[in-house]
């Protein structure tokens, strides 16, 4: 059960540690940055590390909150998810956002082109893409990247934006986000 202590939550058995300048509570019944409003300039990359203790148990909570976090440097209205590989299509995954499809195919719409050719693909305009499917009426720009563990894909990182969006910039960014998310996969 949770305490207040002026303001501040309190666990039992609750101790503070300090990552990278940030100072996160951890407790056995939970692990969550302990202040939760991070500057925009606070690197995203070091702060999904940080969600990392060692628990193995806790490997689907992590990846809910990475994706809870990665979205909330996004725009409003954004979507990030994963499409998981299930040997015959992809399977909607954890996410943040609306709902969305449950089931893509290889080589349909951006996740099952990005499968198909192992590589990330991004689209700042959807409505030019070839094939494109809409799970999301607010989408009008997407990211995905292949998440690979032993050199097979077994997930694609989706990201949708509300607005039309060069991801190109970011490519080498959202690649590195994947990488520590497969880790909880």
């Amino acid at each position: 059960m949770a305490f207040i202590q002026d303001g501040t939550p309190y666990f039992p058995n609750t101790r503070f540690v300090t990552h990278l300048g940030k100072t996160f509570c951890k407790t056995e019944a939970l692990s969550y940055p302990y202040h939760m409003d991070f500057p925009k300039d606070t690197n995203p990359i070091e702060l999904l590390h940080a969600i990392e203790d060692g628990d193995p148990g806790l490997k689907r909570s992590h990846l809910g909150n990475a994706l809870a976090f990665l979205k909330s440097y996004l725009p409003e209205n954004s979507w990030v998810g994963l499409y998981v590989d299930d040997g015959f299509r992809l399977i909607l995954d954890a996410f943040q956002g609306t709902m969305a499809c449950e089931r893509i195919a290889y080589g349909k719409g951006v996740v099952g082109t990005c499968f198909q050719k192992g590589e990330t693909i991004h689209v700042s305009d959807v409505s030019t893409f070839p094939g494109y499917i809409c799970c999301d009426a607010a989408a009008k720009s997407e990211i995905c990247v292949p998440l690979k563990r032993h050199g097979h894909i077994i997930a694609i990182l989706d990201i949708d934006r509300p607005d039309i969006h060069d991801f190109a910039p970011e490519v080498e960014f959202y690649e590195e986000v994947g990488a520590i998310l497969t880790q909880w996969l």
